[in-house]
């Protein structure tokens, strides 16, 4: 034993000089057969074809639209009365705290990533001349339309965001350390981008493509910007040709068929745009992995209290009274889940039945068991043990714009532009679509402005639209800040506590990321934080 410690060393010694040179360098530089070198890319049609598809991956993901944007961001909005569960909650109950909580930061880098790409895209068709005519066309005006829709996501959630238009040169170090952008910046960027997109993108794609954005997206989505911007005249301009363009609202019948995850009910007459999904047998968790892009996770942010994974949330009883007040029956059964004559829960079941624990979790918490119907799995067929938690079997495609909302979004620039009675004509086509009475045409501009906000919750409550309105109406901090009791006498954030409140001059924007202010010097965070 002592002589074989006194030769370790040597043998050591020996063993490193034997594998030392029994390799060289050829041996050991092996590429990786799952990667592309950069320089064998982009050289055919389909090449830019696959990109473009990478493209969207990072927003689709499970990082992005997939599940984070929603507890992260969406439910934010004064509709939910969320349950709160550790770090899971504090950012849809307004308490996230920078460093701390959960789901702030990864929207941020998803964005990034597919803006990257898109800027990819248009470089290397500028030095490559690989495209040309309508396929060329069809790429680019993807891009273009994907980076604007990133950018028109990053003014909103981070308001000072860096605006990133072009791949960072590594001869040109500051190139990667770029300043935060205004309003303006980014308006200036998601305007072009949009313009772009509607002079090269189709009007329709066929099956196979069905779902990309079109030129009626680019469209919608560049009146949209102008809407929030105030440009009233060419948000108008926008809406009005949309209108042109043959999209057409669902029977009343069908309103729920707009959040079916019914491949047959998807991407139809009123769908101007919707991230598109697909049911995964098994749950896949990352940020660019195989499959993450394609699952629709949400299930567990929308689902009742007894089903969700978190502990899920109400609807606020305010919500509810706007459809009462209005005689909003079609509406009203499909966005809120609760009991009424003939209401139903998971696989058609009697709602008193199925929902009998989350109407006890409410009753106990001493809020009316009012719960979330859209995107919450409900119309699927199936009973909730039928569906797994994360909801990612479904594959449920997310509607970003549909018709009705650009009917009153085109209602509103007109009633802005002091056009008030062309505006009452557009809000009263979505409201004969739920089947109450027309709005009258003598109405003033500030009841007709009224009548938007009522309208714009009963037609689009659910579906991502709410917590921007309020902030750029300027109306988030009398509904969400301290001191509201605009929920039934209580504030839309009661179940989390006192400090779960609005706070003007913050909570407008989530935080830039800790981790980008440390590691570029010319990042400033946001106000508030």
């Amino acid at each position: 034993m002592k002589t074989i410690k006194k030769l370790f060393p040597f043998i050591m010694l020996l063993l490193f000089v034997v594998i030392y040179y029994s390799c060289n360098e050829e041996d050991l530089n092996i590429s990786n057969p799952n990667n592309v070198a950069e320089p064998a890319f982009f050289q055919t049609e389909n090449d830019f074809k696959l990109a473009v598809n990478g493209m969207y991956h990072s927003i689709t993901a499970v990082l992005f639209w997939g599940r984070v944007i929603h507890t992260g961001a969406m439910l934010r909005s004064d509709a939910y009365n969320v349950i709160p569960f550790q770090q899971n909650t504090t950012m849809s109950t307004l308490e996230g705290q920078p460093g701390i909580s959960r789901w702030a930061v990864d929207l941020y880098p998803q964005l990034y990533q597919s803006i990257s790409r898109a800027n990819r895209i248009i470089e290397e068709d500028a030095e490559n001349g690989v495209l040309s005519g309508e396929v060329q066309n069809q790429i680019l005006g993807q891009a273009h339309f994907q980076r604007a829709f990133c950018n028109w996501y990053l003014l909103n959630l981070f308001g000072t965001a860096p605006l990133v238009m072009q791949t960072p040169d590594p001869q040109n170090p500051e190139e990667f350390f770029p300043s935060n952008a205004t309003a303006e910046m980014y308006h200036e960027a998601i305007i072009a981008d949009l313009t772009e997109a509607i002079n090269r993108l189709p009007q329709s794609w066929g099956a196979e493509d069905i779902g990309r954005p079109t030129r009626g997206s680019a469209l919608a989505l560049r009146g949209k910007t102008y809407l929030y911007m105030e440009d009233w005249v060419n948000a108008i301009t926008d809406f009005t040709e949309v209108t042109t363009l043959g999209y057409s609202l669902l029977p009343s019948e069908n309103y729920g068929d707009n959040f079916s995850s019914d491949p047959s009910m998807e991407n139809n007459s009123e769908s101007v745009y919707e991230l598109q999904y697909v049911g995964q047998d098994n749950f896949v968790w990352g940020a660019d992995s195989p499959l993450t892009g394609s699952q629709s996770n949400w299930h567990i942010d929308y689902s009742p209290p007894h089903v969700s994974l978190d502990q899920g949330h109400v609807i606020n009883p305010h919500i509810l009274q706007v459809f009462e007040d209005n005689g909003d029956v079609i509406r009203r059964n499909r966005t809120i889940a609760f009991d009424y004559p003939g209401a139903t829960g998971y696989g058609g079941a009697p709602f008193t039945e199925d929902f009998a624990p989350s109407i006890e979790i409410a009753e106990n918490l001493g809020v009316p068991a009012l719960f979330s119907r859209k995107y919450a799995g409900l119309d699927e067929n199936l009973s909730s043990a039928e569906i797994p938690g994360f909801g990612h079997t479904l594959g449920t495609n997310w509607r970003i714009i549909r018709y009705s909302d650009v009917l009153l979004m085109l209602a509103e620039a007109l009633n802005e532009n002091m056009a008030t009675a062309e505006a009452i004509p557009y809000i009263n086509q979505v409201r004969e679509r739920a089947q109450i009475a027309p709005l009258a045409l003598t109405l003033s501009k500030a009841e007709v402005e009224q009548a938007i906000i009522d309208e714009r919750i009963m037609e689009l409550t659910g579906e991502g639209h709410r917590f921007f309105d309020l902030v750029r109406w300027e109306l988030a901090d009398d509904v969400l800040g301290p001191g509201s009791t605009i929920a039934g006498g209580r504030h839309p954030k009661s179940l989390a506590g006192p400090a779960a409140v609005f706070t003007t001059g913050q909570d407008e924007y989530l935080w830039i990321p800790l981790t980008e202010l440390q590691a570029n010097p010319n990042l400033k965070p946001n106000p508030g934080y």
